[in-house]
Order: C-alpha cells, then sequence, then structure tokens
C-alpha cells in the first residue's frame, strides 16, 4: 500500500474522508505537540495546544490550498494558537508571576546541570524569540520555511533567529553568573 503525502490526505479531507484525518492526527501530532510545548514554554500546555491546532485543521481543511507544504500550514496554526494563548495568560499577568517566582527560588541546587539553566533562559524570552528558535532550532527548519510560518522573508527570518540567539545568550550568562556567585558564597 502506498502511502498518501499529506496534501493528498488534505485533498481527501476536504472532500469528506474523515480517515484522512486520523492519518494527519497521526503523523504530526508529536511535532506539533512539541512545537506548542516549546513556544508556549509549558509541557503541560502543548497538549492542549496541539489539539487545538489540530481542531483548527478540521475546521478550516477548506482552506488548505496547498500553495505551501503542509507542515508550513500547519505549523502557522500552531503558532497561531499558541500565541492567543499567550496573549491569554499575559493578560492575566500568570505568566510574569510565574516567571519571577521560578527566578526568585532557583537556585544551584535545583539546576543539576547546562541543560535546565539553557531551559530557564528560553522561560525569560519574549514568545516570539522562543519561536523562532524552536522554529529554527530544533525542528530544524530552513529560515525560508520559517518565514513562510511567521509570515516574512528568509531574510527576516534570519535577523530574527540571530537577535533571539544573542538574548538566549545574553539572559543565559545572567543565570549562569548568578548560579557562579552562589557557589562563592
Amino acid at each position: 500500500m502506498v502511502e498518501r503525502s499529506d496534501e493528498e490526505l488534505m485533498q481527501a479531507l476536504g472532500a469528506g474522508e474523515l480517515a484522512a484525518f486520523d492519518a494527519l492526527f497521526r503523523r504530526h501530532y508529536e511535532t506539533v505537540r512539541t512545537l506548542c510545548a516549546r513556544v508556549a514554554a509549558s509541557d503541560a500546555a502543548g497538549d492542549d495546544l496541539a489539539q487545538e491546532t489540530f481542531l483548527r485543521v478540521l475546521r478550516h481543511r477548506a482552506t488548505f490550498r496547498g500553495d505551501a507544504r503542509f507542515t508550513t500550514w500547519i505549523y502557522r496554526i500552531a503558532r497561531n494558537v499558541c500565541l492567543e494563548q499567550i496573549a491569554r495568560q499575559a493578560r492575566d499577568r500568570r505568566i510574569a508571576e510565574r516567571w519571577s517566582a521560578e527566578a526568585a527560588t532557583a537556585s544551584a541546587e535545583d539546576r543539576s546541570d547546562d541543560t535546565e539553566v539553557l531551559a530557564a533562559a528560553m522561560r525569560w524570552l519574549t514568545a516570539e524569540q522562543r519561536e523562532v528558535l524552536v522554529l529554527c532550532r530544533y525542528h530544524d527548519l530552513a529560515f525560508g520555511e520559517v518565514g513562510e510560518i511567521l509570515g516574512c522573508s528568509a531574510g527576516a527570518a534570519r535577523v530574527r533567529a540571530h537577535r533571539a540567539l544573542m538574548a538566549l545568550r545574553e539572559v543565559y550568562r545572567k543565570l549562569d553568573a548568578s548560579d557562579a556567585l552562589r557557589h562563592k558564597a
């Protein structure tokens, strides 16, 4: 049996074949869930945001034209879902309170290695900075694809990724330096 491409499955879904949705879900759910969890900086939110992403795929299946790859289209939907969630959190000020509480209670004993310092640094970035780094570094997408997802040119995506990486390095250095100071004390 020949496996159908994502684009063929979307055409079938548009024609009412719900089994095509099941195939797309099984094929892409874990990647979308990981993307959402990283952009939202919350593993717990990853499942909810991924499910919302797939509901929108089903709801808006007729809008898929096939001009771009299916993965670009679904990543863009996931991005919008995540940004909406982040905006809701920002309005409620919960995300700022959580970050402040984490920074105040974090200690060298709580961080077992550089990976945890990096994860903490990622949480201090803006949603847009995290998003571009997740797409470029974790999902290894080309700048052209990242640009399509973000609605900008490949060059603009490259600049955003560079700036986000510089911001991450600065935050990482500050967190790492604060650990070093605590170890000396």
